[in-house]
């Protein structure tokens, strides 16, 4: 990601006193002016990307603590609904259905075959 070959990076203050600044210290450090303005580009930057990184990780603790209660409400909720659904009675009551009887044509009783076939997959 570093590219070797180093380039203009033109840089204009807003603020002129922020330039004359930089002319002073760099000239009592002895030290380039483009020096002074990397390092302290540096420290600044190695600093907010360390608060990010932090804010960042708390934001996402703060997600997953969060995310975690409303999957545990979520599934008691959805346990109570289902044992509740079980309480009450089934909305179709089954019936026994006989092929045989008496007086009636099976076919008629069973028309598509259902009983017989599995009749024929029990014997």
């Amino acid at each position: 990601m570093v590219d070797s070959a180093r380039g203009a990076f033109p840089l204009r203050f807003k603020d002129g006193r922020l330039r004359e600044l930089v002319r002073e210290v760099a000239a009592l450090e002895e030290v380039s002016q483009t020096d002074l303005i990397e390092e302290a580009v540096a420290h600044e930057l190695i600093f907010r990307s360390a608060r990010l990184a932090d804010d960042l990780a708390a934001a996402a603790s703060r997600l997953n603590r969060l995310t975690e209660s409303q999957r545990a409400e979520l599934i008691d909720r959805s346990l109570d609904e289902f044992a509740q659904g079980e309480a009450l009675p089934e909305p179709l009551q089954a019936k026994a259905v006989h092929a045989h009887v008496d007086g009636h044509d099976p076919t008629m009783l069973d028309p598509l075959g259902v009983l017989a076939a599995f009749d024929a997959a029990r014997g």
